[in-house]
């Protein structure tokens, strides 16, 4: 179905990949409240599955199709487009999955929720304390929510929510956040706390139908898909900080012995020059790549001296906890220092992308 520009609807977008007759059955009971506006994007799901998409149609969705299987990730952005570009004065845009976990009732309290918070991400956030939940699934959840929560500073029980709604004004951002397949909802959190977009939680029904036999989710592959996208700043985080190691060292190895002919017997000195041209260029060098290769490179005006105040922070703050290790609790110096520097190093990661890196909600 193609249609001129609508006003101020909640729009409800449902990826679907082979679905059965449950999705005709669920748009029914979306419509019992009132929510009449919905867009499905069949992903590739084959010929014989046209039938449903059929029925679809007639029944006054809005069918969108991908002739081959791209994931979840791009059939959402292709809803996003859509939603663009065909409706005006959306209140409020809703994903929701096609195979049966989200009730209908659910749907509409998130859409009332969303209009409350039209700048925010809000999402479905489902109770994994209650039974009946499958283990891989509940498992999943609690890994990807402790790891979320460690490295990003934002505790959400239900990062793999697919339920979950926002503001039209998003629609823009959404298409650029990265990821294809089901990693793309990761992504988005991700991305919004980036970017200082509020996410809000609204606590939903948990639904699984014969154990989820019904989701096309890849336990290996798009487990691993998941934890990449989990990791990957961090990863990139530990590159950089050993890259930057690494030039530190070398540049002062490089130098105490190119100074030796030109400074003489002046040895102190010769160390000292060496070893604060090294570390210059060695922060020069992390600063860089945590701008341009682990944090965004949007919005970065007054991050290097905010790069170089956190600096001084955590030097001052080694320092002073090495001493503290050492004369109050008689531990080894060495030891002291591996200990004080490991927890600075994950302050470090923490407040350059809260801080230093932070992106502001204005560039959206």
């Amino acid at each position: 179905m193609v249609i001129g520009k609508l006003k101020g609807y909640v729009i409800i977008l449902i990826p679907s990949f082979e679905p059965d007759e449950r999705l005709l059955s669920y748009v029914h009971q979306l419509r019992e409240y009132k929510l009449n506006h919905i867009v499905i994007v069949d992903d590739g799901s084959g010929d014989e599955y046209q039938p449903i998409f059929r029925k679809l149609s007639d029944n006054g969705c809005f069918l969108l199709r991908h002739h081959d299987n791209l994931g979840k990730g791009t059939a959402l952005k292709t809803g996003f487009q859509y939603i663009e570009q065909h409706f005006d004065g959306v209140s409020v845009v809703i994903t929701a999955d096609s195979d049966g976990q989200h009730a209908a009732e659910d749907v509409y309290r998130l859409a009332e929720e969303a209009k409350r918070h039209p700048d925010a991400l809000v999402l479905g956030v489902r109770n994994f304390s209650e039974g009946g939940i499958p283990p891989k699934s509940l498992l999943g959840n609690r890994i990807t929510s402790y790891i979320f929560a460690k490295l990003y500073g934002k505790q959400l029980s239900d990062t793999q929510t697919g339920l979950r709604a926002f503001g039209p004004e998003m629609l823009p951002f959404m298409q650029k956040v990265q990821g294809t397949r089901f990693e793309y909802e990761l992504q988005m959190l991700i991305s919004c706390i980036q970017f200082g977009i509020s996410i809000h939680t609204l606590p939903i029904q948990v639904i699984y139908e014969n154990g989820n036999a019904g989701t096309h989710f890849k336990a290996i592959r798009d487990s691993a898909r998941v934890m990449l996208v989990l990791l990957a700043s961090f990863m990139r985080f530990i590159t950089s900080s050993i890259t930057s190691a690494v030039v530190d060292l070398g540049i002062a190895w490089l130098l105490i012995e190119l100074l030796r002919p030109v400074m003489g017997e002046q040895d102190y000195l010769r160390i000292l020059l060496a070893t604060v041209i090294a570390r210059m260029m060695s922060i020069t060098v992390n600063y860089l790549l945590n701008r341009h290769f682990v944090f965004s490179k949007e919005n970065s005006q007054g991050s290097l001296w905010r790069y170089l105040t956190l600096c001084g922070f955590v030097i001052l703050l080694s320092s002073t906890g090495v001493y503290l290790f050492h004369t109050v609790l008689f531990l080894d110096e060495k030891i002291a220092k591996l200990f004080c520097d490991a927890i600075l190093f994950l302050l470090s990661f923490q407040m350059q992308r809260r801080w230093v890196f932070a992106v502001r909600r204005k560039q959206l």
